[in-house]
């Protein structure tokens, strides 16, 4: 009699897991990143980080100067080590993995459009792009290249264009089109058209991960909801300093987090920042701000600290399963944004204790 084929986690996950260890060991350590503050120029974060995984990074910079080498450089690590972990991971668990890369591709999409608005070309902004596979060079280029009114054609024949079209209705893609095409003429449109993206942005990466599911993956959900929950917390904020009244508001959101219709009535009425820190506490444990820090800033990187501790909760709660991978992006991603707000810093002459607060330490 054949004994039947059991497959263990294991076997399953062992080798892509080992890797990611191995790799989670070459992320920048807290004695590197006080260093990294502590250089007074960028030019000495660019010498340190080249005795580091970054040290293949730092090529055909031409033209570009202080943080831009450094936010090129990261993106290029980043890619670099993305392409790794599609290799790594194995061939049923990609979806997942892809999933959470969504976001990159969306944020490509709207690097693409902030820069024709700037009237910048392809080239100009090339370097800057994370790839991630899901939006191909030549699709980029033809993005860039259309007129506003061929801008929302250009999406849709991406990828990405049309898995929104898949999920939305025929009404939604009316109303898409009509605020894509005047996206390049209109800023209000263009700040809707960016709230398209970054709901589906949730979207996708809520609906490639269901497609695994287990356990760690739900986790990672939960986080990417509470990633919903903070940003929509920062755009009621944000527009209320604005003045935009509370229909307006309501337009500006993104779907598919966990706050209750009274939450986000609660938040908008609140007089100031102060008389919202309780509300946010009460959907952030881990949230801290320090007495009398009570600026937009303040607030956004409270957040992110507080959903950089769940991410690495992910990722340490997780053995022999995707969940391995999945934690470890996060944690790069984290590592790449905190290069950047380095490196931006030192050309503002921030205080090093005030650089330390804004990073987000996982």
């Amino acid at each position: 009699m054949r004994a039947p084929k059991i497959e263990s986690r294991a076997l399953k996950y062992g080798y892509s897991n080992a890797r990611i260890k191995v790799m989670k060991a070459l992320l920048i350590d807290q004695s590197t990143r006080d260093e990294l503050i502590r250089v007074r120029t960028v030019d000495g974060m660019i010498e340190l980080l080249q005795r580091t995984s970054y040290k293949d990074d730092f090529t055909g910079e031409g033209g570009y100067t202080g943080s831009q080498i450094i936010e090129i450089a990261s993106a290029r690590n980043f890619s670099r080590t993305v392409g790794k972990i599609l290799r790594l991971a194995p061939k049923e668990d990609l979806p997942a993995v892809k999933a959470l890369l969504r976001k990159w591709d969306i944020l490509n999409m709207k690097t693409l459009i902030h820069a024709k608005i700037a009237g910048l070309g392809y080239r100009d902004i090339k370097p800057y792009i994370i790839n991630t596979g899901g939006l191909p060079e030549s699709e980029a280029e033809r993005i860039m290249k259309a007129d506003g009114d061929e801008l929302f054609n250009e999406l849709k024949k991406t990828e990405v264009g049309r898995e929104m079209l898949s999920v939305s209705t025929a009404a939604f893609s009316k109303n898409m089109r009509r605020i894509f095409n005047n996206a390049l003429k209109n800023m209000n449109m263009f700040v809707q058209a960016e709230s398209i993206l970054d709901a589906y942005t949730y979207l996708f990466m809520d609906k490639g991960l269901a497609q695994v599911g287990g356990k760690e993956i739900n986790y990672i959900r939960k986080i990417l909801k509470k990633e919903i929950d903070a940003r929509n917390i920062l755009i009621v904020e944000r527009l209320k300093r604005h003045k935009f009244g509370k229909d307006e508001i309501h337009k500006y959101l993104i779907k598919g987090g966990t706050l209750r219709p009274s939450f986000i009535e609660r938040l908008i009425e609140a007089s100031d920042t102060q008389a919202v820190i309780p509300l946010i506490k009460s959907r952030f444990s881990k949230l801290e701000m320090k007495e009398g820090k009570t600026s937009l800033t303040d607030l956004e990187i409270a957040l992110e600290k507080a959903l950089a501790a769940e991410k690495l909760a992910a990722f340490h709660r997780s053995l022999l399963s995707i969940g391995v991978v999945l934690g470890f992006i996060l944690l790069k991603e984290e590592e790449m944004n905190n290069l950047r707000k380095i490196a931006k810093a030192k050309e503002f002459n921030i205080p090093e204790e005030e650089v330390k607060e804004m990073l987000v330490v996982v």
